[in-house]
């Protein structure tokens, strides 16, 4: 066998394989693509359409949703590649989504279900309430489980676990029945529980939704939380300068108190010498005529008579003047 023969030997088995691989993927296909079984139902129908979306999708925002009602189903993995392959290669073939024979190629193409907002959720409960729909394999968005629930009896479309996954990490979810027309979440095996397929897909044109937009309530931050570095900074100088002001404060205090204990200490002696001088001119006998009253302290003749002081009249003799010859 000569060396061009193996290699064309080589592309036959290679064309052999693919075609093989495309036989078997349009075997996986969901049969309810080409042609619808869901009964028309006016309370569901009149709440949600197809919109631009190409035949067996609803639009809901800017994506589009297929929910297989038939056929087969398929482990979590499985779900996966037949919504990123085949699903992508049913729409080729749909003349509503090719315009000028040209694909119209999804944003990000054909993905697994995300559940990210509540409007899914209303479709997918709508869908267990009027065609007993259930176990649909999806994807729950990285947030699902850092959102904080706002618990305040409102209803938000956010659903519950049906048990509390084993791990936070859990990737591998389908939908389940909660009772009262209501459904959660349920945590399975990601190679031997076999599911309903659920896709979707972003509209062209459209950024891919990446955040839930489901209701939540933050938790109240604290003071620390909240303030940037730069405000800390802020708040670090700010207390600097005045814890400064203080200090400046109380070193003047205390600059003006001994400043203030010199000075006393300074007036005592003039104010013992200024007092001297006060007593030396009080004992010193007055020139004036006047007459002055006085207190004259008289024997008293009986203890309880306070009639001793007695106000009495101080003439004062004044010499009598000579007369002058001339």
């Amino acid at each position: 066998m000569t060396y061009d023969n193996l290699i064309l030997l080589c592309f036959i088995s290679f064309l052999i394989l693919i075609n093989a691989q495309q036989h078997d993927d349009e075997k996986d296909l969901p049969q309810d693509l080409y042609q619808s079984i869901r009964s028309s139902k006016s309370s569901f129908d009149a709440q949600f359409q197809r919109g631009q979306c190409p035949d067996h999708f609803f639009q809901i925002g800017n994506e589009c949703l297929y929910f297989a009602t038939d056929g087969k189903k398929y482990s979590w993995y499985q779900a996966q590649r037949v919504c990123i392959r085949q699903i992508t290669r049913s729409l080729e073939r749909q003349t509503s989504f090719v315009l000028g024979k040209t694909f119209i190629q999804p944003t990000k193409g054909v993905r697994q279900l995300i559940l990210n907002t509540p409007e899914k959720t209303k479709i997918l409960q709508a869908l267990f309430r009027e065609y007993d729909e259930l176990n649909y394999a999806i994807q729950l968005p990285p947030d699902y489980n850092t959102l904080q629930r706002c618990h305040d009896d409102k209803e938000d479309y956010w659903p519950n676990y049906c048990v509390k996954p084993e791990s936070p990490n859990a990737t591998c979810f389908e939908t389940s029945e909660l009772g009262s027309n209501h459904i959660c979440l349920r945590q399975i095996n990601c190679n031997k529980r076999y599911s309903r397929l659920a896709c979707e897909f972003t509209l062209p044109g459209n950024l891919e939704l990446t955040a839930s937009k489901f209701r939540h309530c933050p938790k109240a931050r604290g003071l620390h939380q909240r303030l940037s570095v730069w405000a800390w900074v802020l708040v670090a100088v700010g207390a600097m300068l005045l814890l400064l002001l203080i200090l400046g404060g109380i070193l003047a205090f205390i600059r003006n108190s001994k400043t203030e204990s010199t000075d006393i200490k300074q007036s005592i002696p003039e104010r013992r010498s200024t007092g001297g001088q006060i007593i030396d001119d009080v004992s010193r006998p007055r020139n004036d005529s006047f007459i002055e009253p006085m207190l004259v302290r008289a024997a008293p003749s009986n203890v309880s008579d306070t009639d001793y002081l007695q106000l009495q009249s101080l003439k004062r003799v004044v010499p009598p003047t000579i007369p002058t010859t001339k």
